[in-house]
């Protein structure tokens, strides 16, 4: 490890990671959570204004003049202006309670870990700070203006380092804009699940905004007797390996002087951290990690235990005991003497007693704790309600998404090519169910296909797949309204990109078509009549048929691994994929349960007939041939009350298209909006059969729903195309390192003048013009150093902080 880098304070190495992604940042006194200022003369002191970063970023000069500060951490400054807002969460409900609290927070994909708890972030809206307590401890802060948060990998006052415990990391996303939005009324919520364990005294001055008394008083900066303790058995482990990694380590390989593991904490499938004499790093989330770090994260461990099983293994003797604190308390840490032998507590995988992450629901039909699902899937409107309860308590393995999608898929084809709302939308959808093999979802697929039977309907059911265009158009010439239950869906679009597989490529193409001609007409291509007999033309003129309003509905089952293995640019490009509503299972591996298959309930089996009705009083049921004959609809009225949200809605979704522009990920929002109409009547139709207007609720319903998915999969887009586009990305990279001098005249890049000048690219700018995640941009770094194609150097001799980057061919 460089020297000159080992010197750099933590803030110097990894704030402008945040300052590129418009988050404000304050300097944090070492070895404590406070912003602090550091002169010559007085040492640390704290930095009583800080709040004036929450007003404005910090410039250029004062960024300069942090970097400059010893062991100088990174504070995160919330609220408006860097769009954050933060739920932190230390300690669980004393008497219960926790279950219902946690199954309340809203998922996120960024969270960070310090001695204990957790803290989630979200994209600000609006939130103030506030606090809740109970029995006089705090539960939950909602951080937002006036308030800052430590981040990762800043050190905490006992001695480990904050760590982020999810795959995604706030310096590696692309913008603040890619994270969820808390629901309107969620401190309504917390309230009301708080309220049976609170005392009057707790409930006193909670959800009351409180300004951060800060000052600028001297700041202890020396490690206290329990960081010492630490930081000499981080350096013990670091020099005996082998006496731990290999025991307490569960994914540890041998690498060169040392070893390398799987990020399992942050979900990771590749050995990206790597452990050796000289240190501890995730190369994925860009940070460093103490020993006791590792071990709590690799095993998932508590602090406390993490550290005694390092040092039995390591099999040192404490002739002291050690007095550690636990919310403010001190608790007595007794050790045994030296000449007794030390028994290593139980891992996790050894004896199942461990408690489910703080981040994870409590598991129920699985051995594993859930991820969180949100309130609005977990709860949908009306009847949809129903029908996804009667599919999940069928299910041998619980899949709550895919019911709901199931139950979705369902309405849509109950409902399509009757109703049409006064802005030509109707409501046929394409749902695809993604879930691991063998994990459940064959069971929904099913459920639609009873319940449109024992509806009477079952003439709305169609093939399981399409070969072909004139397979698809074939299908809606006899059954212009049709739902297609498609148990390969990975494999459709496989086939639609092989060599040699022009039909069902033509497939796609049509669906893509059909998708957007409900309002309208298809009609069968055009051949050459040039080598037939005029009778011959005439007779294929006359049997030119055409297909108004054509209703197709899709519920589709695959795999993570084929749906995302296959997804090629073009495939993104060609619009299908936007189309879809993409339904990934956050549920692991189950346990299979054995319940009862009951019928369809009756109320379900009647909404489906009642709301499909319309369609066998005119005609276009009984006489389902006649797809030549335009249907004859029942209006639906979006009312004047939903144009201010869709408005809205139209405007985040311009912005996030300019943003994922340069990805060309743009095309997968092109159709978001559109979903979201037709999903909102369908939501309209399940809260009253007799309905014909869509109000506000089902809309803002139907937003929160289809923007949840259309987010998620542009994330495992990315995540997952990168893979097949690592080497076009490394000559991509070698490209832009090449033309680093031509970069040096750029006036909006004068402060990287000298750097570039002198041919070396910073990192900084490096990732900017990749348009990639840190997580990414680093694995796809780490290749190209590997494999030769350039090199690294640590950009102290050109006076620049980062790390900047030479061809390898390079004079």
């Amino acid at each position: 490890m460089n020297e000159e880098k080992q010197d750099q304070s933590i803030f110097a190495a990894f704030a402008w990671k945040f300052l590129e992604r418009d988050i404000s940042v304050v300097p944090i006194a070492p070895g404590t959570k406070k912003p602090g200022q550091y002169s010559q003369e007085q040492g640390w002191r704290g930095m009583g204004d800080w709040t004036r970063f929450a007003q404005r970023m910090p410039t250029d000069i004062e960024i300069e003049h942090w970097e400059k500060w010893p062991d100088a951490g990174i504070g995160v400054v919330l609220g408006k202006l860097s769009g954050l807002v933060a739920l932190d969460k230390d300690y669980d409900l004393p008497g219960g309670g926790n279950d219902a609290l946690q199954a309340l927070i809203p998922y996120s994909p960024v969270a960070k870990k310090g001695e204990k708890g957790w803290t989630r972030f979200y994209r600000w809206n609006g939130e103030k700070s506030c606090s809740f307590d109970v029995g006089g401890m705090r539960v939950l802060d909602v951080l937002s203006d006036g308030r800052q948060t430590v981040v990762p990998p800043t050190i905490h006052p006992t001695g480990l380092h904050y760590t982020w415990i999810t795959e995604d990391t706030l310096d590696s996303l692309l913008s603040v804009s890619e994270l969820p939005i808390l629901p309107d009324d969620f401190l309504q919520q917390i309230e009301k699940v708080l309220a049976p364990y609170q005392s009057d005294n707790d409930k006193k001055h909670q959800k009351r905004h409180v300004a951060p008394k800060e000052d600028d008083g001297h700041i202890n900066t020396d490690l206290s007797i329990q960081a010492e303790y630490f930081r000499d058995l981080n350096a013990a482990a670091l020099s005996r390996l082998d006496d731990w990694v290999p025991k307490i380590i569960p994914t540890a390989k041998a690498d060169h002087d040392g070893y390398r593991c799987i990020a399992t904490w942050r979900n990771c499938k590749n050995p990206n951290v790597g452990i050796h004499p000289h240190g501890i790093r995730d190369w994925g989330g860009g940070y460093g990690m103490t020993a006791v770090d590792l071990v709590m994260y690799a095993n998932g461990m508590p602090f406390q235990r993490a550290a005694e099983s390092l040092r039995n293994c390591l099999a040192l003797s404490e002739p002291e005991p050690i007095q550690m604190t636990v919310g403010g308390q001190p608790q007595h840490q007794a050790h045994p003497p030296a000449h007794t032998p030390a028994k290593l507590p139980p891992l996790p995988w050894q004896k199942m007693v461990e408690q489910p992450a703080p981040v994870m629901l409590p598991p129920t039909t699985s051995d594993e704790p859930a991820m969180a699902i949100p309130r609005f899937i977990t709860n949908p409107p009306g009847i949809l309600n129903d029908i996804a309860a009667w599919i999940t308590a069928t299910a041998p393995k619980s899949q709550p998404e895919l019911s709901l999608a199931a139950a979705i898929s369902l309405g849509a084809t109950c409902t399509q090519r009757i109703y049409r709302s006064n802005l030509a939308n109707f409501t046929s959808l394409y749902m695809v169910m993604v879930a691991k093999s063998t994990e459940g979802k064959e069971h929904p697929q099913s459920c639609v296909e009873r319940v449109l039977t024992a509806a009477g309907l079952q003439d709305l059911i169609a093939g399981s797949g399409y070969t072909s265009a004139g397979a698809v158009f074939s299908a809606l010439l006899r059954q212009p309204s049709h739902i297609a239950i498609i148990d390969e869906m990975g494999k459709l679009l496989k086939l639609s990109r092989s060599k040699g597989n022009a039909n069902s490529e033509a497939a796609i193409d049509k669906l893509v078509e059909a998708f957007g001609k409900l309002n309208g007409v298809i009609r069968p291509p055009v051949y050459s009549t040039m080598t037939m007999t005029k009778a011959q033309a005439g007779a294929m003129q006359g049997a030119v048929q055409m297909i108004h309003n054509p209703a197709v509905s899709i519920l589709g089952a695959t795999t993570p691994s084929t749906f995302y293995g296959n997804l090629t640019d073009d495939l993104v490009q060609d619009g299908f994929l936007g189309r879809l509503i993409v339904v990934e299972s956050s549920q692991p591996r189950q346990l299979a349960r054995f319940v009862d298959q009951t019928d369809p309930p009756a109320r379900i089996v009647e909404w489906c007939k009642k709301v499909n009705a319309p369609a066998q009083r005119t005609g276009n049921l009984s006489e389902i041939a006649m797809a030549e004959m335009p249907a004859t609809t029942v209006g639906m009225e979006i009312r004047d009350e939903c144009q201010e949200l869709m408005r809205a809605f139209e405007t985040e979704l311009n912005q996030l298209k300019d943003q994922f522009e340069p990805e060309h990920l743009d095309v997968l929002l092109g159709r978001t909006f559109e979903k979201a109409l037709r999903l909102s009547m369908i939501a309209a139709k399940a809260c009253d059969p007799n309905t014909v207007t869509v109000r506000r609720d089902h809309l803002e319903w139907a937003i929160s729903y289809v923007r949840h998915y259309d987010m998620a999969m542009i994330r495992a887009v990315r995540k997952n195309r990168i893979v097949n586009q690592i080497d076009t990305d490394m000559k991509k990279a070698v490209d832009y390192i090449k033309g680093a001098r031509k970069y040096a005249s750029d006036p909006k890049l004068a402060h990287l003048a000298s750097v570039l000048a002198s041919g070396a690219m910073p990192r900084q700018l490096l990732l900017k013009k990749m348009h990639m995640k840190a997580s990414e941009f680093n694995a796809m770094i780490d290749t190209a150093i590997e494999a030769g194609i350039i090199t690294r150097s640590p950009g102290v001799h050109l006076n620049y902080a980062g790390d900047v980057y030479y061809c390898a061919d390079q004079d």
